[in-house]
């Protein structure tokens, strides 16, 4: 197997391989299916707890993938198992940074989009996420952003279904309230 020339992810089937070769052994297969991840979890780990601490919690994820690989039971989930496992450690920094709290209450000095997080239209939205709780913007995040259910965003988070509609509501409503402030003259 070579490796393709663009940047695009793999095809499922050819991720659902990869998965298989690394649980059987293939250091390389395992090596690909780690290097085609790792930009996903990036932008998704950099949005949910930014940049500051995108780089701690993705080699965190990276280890752990490495570690539970093995017992991964259905090969064709990897891309939400992989998201899952960066969720719970991204939302763990959070809870030890003390960042776990609604942001209407402290909210950022500035606010910087990322260039590599994708520019225009996607730049003020982006922005506009460090006003919503972690709990929400992670359900924004994957319903929005990685085109995932309400159901499958609470299977990633661990969570009820009704609770990933709460956290999507609520994600909404403040971030409708924000887009109002920012329109209002000064």
């Amino acid at each position: 197997m070579h490796a393709a020339s663009s940047p695009k992810e793999p095809s499922p089937s050819d991720q659902t391989l990869l998965v298989l070769l690394a649980q059987a052994g293939d250091r390389a297969a395992l090596e690909q299916l780690l290097r085609n991840s790792h930009a996903p979890l990036r932008r998704y780990i950099t949005r949910l707890a930014g940049a500051d601490l995108a780089d701690d919690i993705l080699q965190e994820t990276s280890i752990q993938i490495f570690r539970k690989l093995p017992h991964l039971r259905e090969p064709a989930v990897f891309h939400a198992w992989a998201l899952r496992i960066a969720s719970r450690i991204a939302i763990s920094h959070l809870k030890r940074a003390h960042r776990w709290q609604p942001l209407d209450d402290a909210p950022p000095a500035t606010i910087t989009p990322d260039p590599d997080l994708g520019g225009p239209p996607d730049a003020s939205f982006l922005s506009l996420l460090d006003y919503v709780s972690p709990a929400s913007r992670a359900v924004l995040l994957l319903h929005y952003q990685h085109d995932l259910s309400l159901e499958e965003a609470a299977v990633i988070l661990d969570i009820p279904v009704g609770t990933a509609k709460s956290r999507l509501s609520y994600g909404v409503a403040t971030l409708r309230k924000h887009l109002t402030l920012e329109r209002k003259p000064v």
